[in-house]
């Protein structure tokens, strides 16, 4: 099972890796259990575009329904679709734009914890700058 991750790099820019979720070795392979704050959803119009932005919290973003393309800084463009997990980690630096290309964007937003890290899960894509 992967996650896109998006973070910040030294330099600020905005970047996007893919990391694999650690999963056991079971008939029916589970992660280990991460506690989490709270949860809400959201639905966003076909069109819609959120200029350079920040993630505004600690969130697991879950695709529900939409295509959606995410902007990083340097300009790499990356879609996103239904069942898809990004974790947008860029507090800090230039920010992403995000855009609902098809279809109403639905999200579940859950709320994570302030240690929740995933920088020691395998990278598949992308990496650090």
């Amino acid at each position: 099972m992967l996650m896109y991750r998006l973070h910040t790099t030294v330099s600020g820019e905005s970047a996007m890796e893919k990391r694999q979720i650690p999963l056991s070795n079971e008939n029916r392979p589970i992660s280990e259990i991460f506690p989490v704050k709270e949860m809400f959803f959201r639905e966003t119009p076909e069109g819609h575009v959120q200029m350079h932005h920040n993630a505004p919290r600690h969130q697991l973003i879950i695709i529900t329904s939409g295509i959606i393309e995410i902007e990083v800084s340097t300009g790499q463009r990356y879609v996103l679709k239904p069942g898809d997990l990004l974790l947008p980690d860029d507090f800090t630096g230039k920010g992403h734009i995000t855009r609902s290309l098809r279809e109403v964007r639905g999200f579940v937003h859950v709320i994570l914890q302030d240690d929740f890290d995933v920088t020691q899960w395998p990278i598949v894509e992308g990496g650090r700058q």
